[in-house]
């Protein structure tokens, strides 16, 4: 004879559903973050423990506060999800040292305010870009207009067209990075479609 209350039962099974529908990519991505916030990915003792603990407190958002499931979420493609961390890792160690020189050179730093129009319509892939694009410095996402895919970042050292441009294709690489990393099948197709469509412009 079972002494569970029916009120306690329903709580464990209520626990239980809430943990079987964790999404795992999604508690992964939040734990990267985390990692980044803590800069975690610099090799020290507690790197593994911020790691494992990172992971935990995603799993504890994830399970407290459950959320309708991404679809159709995260297509994982190993080698260009190597890349993907190879170029964004590069890009905020070469963008820390831009900055850096900027700041010691004690110059009025001028910026620009950049539209980007991103060539995927995935929300997914949208927050992707837009956080990857923040925790690299010198960049910021200002706004996002999710409607039209679109995201405003304030640029650190954008003083001409040049720059601007320069500013730009570093955007776009980083969206078909995490795109063919990341992205569903549909993602990748109109990526390769936009692709398509500006090699084909006049210069």
């Amino acid at each position: 004879m079972s002494n569970t209350s029916p009120g306690k039962r329903k709580g464990v099974q209520t626990s239980q559903h809430r943990f079987g529908k964790t999404q795992v990519p999604l508690a992964l991505g939040m734990t990267f973050v985390w990692m980044l916030l803590f800069n975690g990915f610099q090799w020290r003792q507690e790197s593994l423990g911020l790691f494992v603990l990172g992971f935990l407190v995603s799993i504890t958002i994830i399970v407290m506060f459950p959320m309708p499931p991404i679809t159709p979420g995260f297509r994982l493609r190993p080698l260009q999800a190597v890349w993907m961390v190879s170029h964004i890792s590069w890009q905020m160690i070469l963008a820390g040292i831009q900055v850096s020189i900027q700041i010691f050179r004690r110059e009025t730093v001028k910026s620009s305010v950049i539209k980007m129009s991103l060539r995927t319509d995935s929300d997914l892939m949208l927050v992707c870009t837009a956080i990857a694009t923040t925790v690299i410095p010198g960049s910021v996402v200002i706004e996002v207009a999710p409607e039209e895919h679109v995201l405003f970042v304030h640029f650190l050292g954008a003083k001409d067209k040049a720059k601007v441009e320069e500013a730009r294709e570093g955007i776009f690489m980083l969206e078909e990075r995490i795109v063919r990393a990341l992205g569903t099948g549909k993602n990748v197709a109109d990526l390769n479609a936009a692709l398509a469509t500006d090699r084909k412009e006049p210069v």
